[in-house]
């Protein structure tokens, strides 16, 4: 499935010194073009900046060159740093940044140790809603002086420096926030590029941040951000060259696309389609219903009809079949099963079937395909389906409060560690488990097991039992991986489509090297 980030960060779990490095171009200089605005259309709305609470791919980008975390993944999937300029790790508890000299948030104000203390604790906040809360609750956040951060657990936790390089892990300047900033529709960070305007679910407009810490970066002196949810609409808008760059090529264009001289067109695995249960609301607080839906889905149809050849059928657990962490196991634990399926609803309950509806964005053709397969599959398992197709941002907003049945959704790994179920699945989680409560108790002390153990090994065999027990109760169905394809016009240049754990995270990664010839 492409670049696989988990098998670098596996081999150097048990690492104790870890030190940081700026991430030099490789370009040669007198090769690029400086200046001009990339015009660049996304699929889904932005509605909300804030970048601690993630919003989706379109979000992921643009927040991402807009704010920093303290380090941050390069095109190698390589961490390197960003905010801190160094680091280490003393013992398996703890990690000390040192922060550049040279960082400023877009006002000018110097960022400091107390500013990252406040963002950790701001992510931390229950009342901020903060996607990665549960991956930093235990935290202890020292600051020892104006540029140097201590952050120490009571156990060892060998995913915290990956989780630190999310986007969602970005450093917010205590001032600017506690003077009154709605960070939904303002934004001050130390990224590449600082906001000129925005229209939540529009657009937004972004020029050159002149006091980026990386010398000579951004290469573009702008980025028009034009939020087009139809596939035809962006896909005609790069044809005709209103538009540079968009995201979400359809499947059913990539290859008429590629086989065009004007653009092109980079595809990259790492993303997967999925059916989330709205898992403790009757009659989804069943898993054996949950397990029907499962067993009753034709992925193979799903992967033909709306991938038209770019998918790939999940029958097991959404780890890739590179990666050290892949279990074949379990390939084959969710073939289509009609009999299976009507057996499982006899034992929950439901002899004669049951009704349940489902959230579908209306935006990508992807979606409302796999919807009126999945629709087609269930009624023959007895599950009459009721789509409810809604814009992104109303799906976002209704996921997040937990208002729903079911929905479909595509997403990518997102942590490149295999505690990224964790970040889905965990019940602190406030993407998914959290809104709605959800929360199993074996599948808590696993993800703690895994989290603490700094032996490569011994992390498999407990994430080989984290993917049993995700099998066995079901809170979603995983019905395929995808290829995700951005198209640009050749003009264009440095862009590079990851894999992975890092797919979604691509654009924010070069668009600061992104330039136009």
């Amino acid at each position: 499935m492409g670049l696989h980030i988990w098998k670098r960060l596996g081999a150097a779990a048990g690492m104790s010194v870890l030190l940081g490095s700026i991430s030099v171009p490789t370009l040669a200089d007198e090769a690029v073009k400086r200046g001009g605005t990339l015009r660049y259309g996304t699929v889904s709305e932005v509605a909300s900046l804030d970048p601690h609470v993630a919003g989706g791919s379109a979000w992921r980008a643009l927040v991402g060159v807009l704010y920093s975390p303290l380090v941050t993944y390069d095109k190698n999937g390589d961490i390197v740093s960003a905010l801190a300029a160094s680091w280490e790790q003393p013992d398996p508890q703890t990690l000390v940044f040192h922060l550049r000299e040279d960082a400023r948030f877009q006002d000018g104000s110097p960022v400091t140790a107390e500013d990252v203390r406040f963002s950790l604790d701001r992510i931390v906040d229950p009342a901020t809603g903060a996607t990665l809360r549960a991956n930093l609750q235990g935290a202890r956040i020292e600051t020892p002086d104006a540029r140097t951060i201590r952050i120490s657990k009571d156990s060892p936790d060998v995913t915290l420096l990956s989780v630190l390089a999310l986007t969602e892990a970005a450093i917010v300047p205590k001032q600017w926030v506690q003077g009154g900033a709605n960070l939904k529709v303002e934004a001050n960070g130390s990224g590449p590029f600082r906001l000129a305007s925005y229209e939540p679910s529009v657009r937004a407009s972004l020029e050159r941040n002149p006091s980026y810490y990386v010398e000579g970066q951004p290469y573009l002196e702008g980025v028009d951000f034009r939020m087009i949810k139809s596939d035809d609409a962006r896909v005609n808008a790069l044809r005709s060259q209103s538009l540079d760059m968009i995201d979400f090529v359809p499947w059913k264009d990539i290859a008429s696309l590629s086989r065009n001289p004007a653009f092109e067109v980079d595809t990259a695995g790492g993303a997967f389609m999925s059916v989330w249960f709205n898992a403790t609301r009757k009659p989804f607080d069943d898993p054996r219903v949950r397990q029907a839906v499962s067993y009753a889905l034709d992925r193979d149809a799903v992967s033909k009809a709306a991938f038209f050849g770019h998918g790939t059928p999940i029958t097991g657990a959404p780890t890739a079949s590179d990666s050290q962490y892949f279990n074949p196991g379990f390939e084959g634990t969710y073939n289509r099963d009609l009999d299976k399926a009507r057996a499982l609803l006899a034992e929950a309950g439901y002899p004669d079937g049951l009704d349940m509806s489902l959230l579908v964005f209306q935006g990508l053709g992807i979606y409302t395909t796999t919807a009126q397969i999945l629709q087609a599959n269930l009624k023959e398992a007895g599950i009459n389906l009721t789509l409810e197709p809604v814009e992104w941002a109303t799906l976002v907003e209704r996921k997040n409060r937990g208002d729903y049945d079911a929905m479909i959704y595509g997403v990518s790994v997102k942590l490149p560690d295999p505690d990224a179920y964790a970040y889905y699945l965990g019940a602190d989680s406030s993407f998914w488990a959290k809104p709605i409560g959800y929360r199993d108790d074996q599948l808590e002390q696993l993800l703690a097991q895994g989290r603490a153990q700094t032996d490569p090994e011994q992390r498999k065999l407990i994430y080989r039992d984290v993917e049993q027990r995700v099998l066995e109760t079901s809170p979603w169905v995983f019905i395929n991986w995808r290829e995700q394809a951005q198209g640009y016009a050749r003009k264009v240049q440095g862009y590079q489509q990851l894999g992975g754990a890092l797919s979604e995270s691509s654009p924010a990664i070069s668009l600061p090297t992104i330039w136009i010839k």
